[in-house]
């Protein structure tokens, strides 16, 4: 199958696969796969940095299994799963998938990014080499999700800041019990 884009990249997920905003969110994903736009989705999330105690199924898991469910085959679902945060998720998808998969022309799925100026900040974050570009049917953050959008709409407004430099200031995921193949 041959789409639009090279993959979507989903900027949320949540470790409550029964999340009203999960749901939704696997639900545009899904629709988005089978009207084929692209042949790759990408899942985010180990566990939001404000967990005491790691999940016994990371945010990009239990999204992935939202996807299987909805008829998106596993060849086609990529995870990220070392992000505590939304800049994290940026991050490490950039680096672990989208980089190394020279994946440039994305889509990218971002409850609560709605305004121009948003999504221009999150666009910001990104290398220079990518192509963005944005699906928005005004899905619902989470409040994990409003809470990072808040941060990094801060994050982003200091001047010293440099989008070059994510990794130092990622969150880092703090819940106990973390497997060591995401610790590595």
């Amino acid at each position: 199958m041959m789409g639009a884009y090279d993959a979507v990249l989903i900027l949320a997920g949540d470790a409550d696969r029964t999340a009203p905003s999960l749901t939704q969110l696997a639900d545009q994903a899904a629709e988005t796969f089978h009207a084929g736009l692209t042949s790759s989705l990408i899942t985010t999330g180990c566990c939001h940095h404000i967990l005491d105690l790691f999940p016994g199924r990371t945010e990009a898991q239990c999204l992935r299994d939202l996807l299987i469910e909805r008829d998106v085959p596993s060849s086609n679902l990529f995870t990220e799963e070392r992000s505590a945060d939304l800049l994290g998720r940026i991050h490490y998808a950039q680096q672990q998938l989208l980089l190394p998969c020279a994946w440039h022309h994305l889509l990218l799925l971002c409850p609560g990014a709605h305004s121009d100026a948003l999504q221009g900040v999150i666009k910001s974050c990104f290398d220079n080499t990518f192509s963005i570009h944005w699906q928005d049917h005004c899905l619902e953050p989470s409040q994990n999700q409003q809470a990072d959008l808040a941060d990094l709409v801060r994050l982003t407004e200091n001047p010293t800041f440099d989008p070059s430099r994510l990794q130092d200031v990622l969150k880092p995921v703090k819940a106990r019990g973390l497997p060591t193949s995401l610790t590595d």
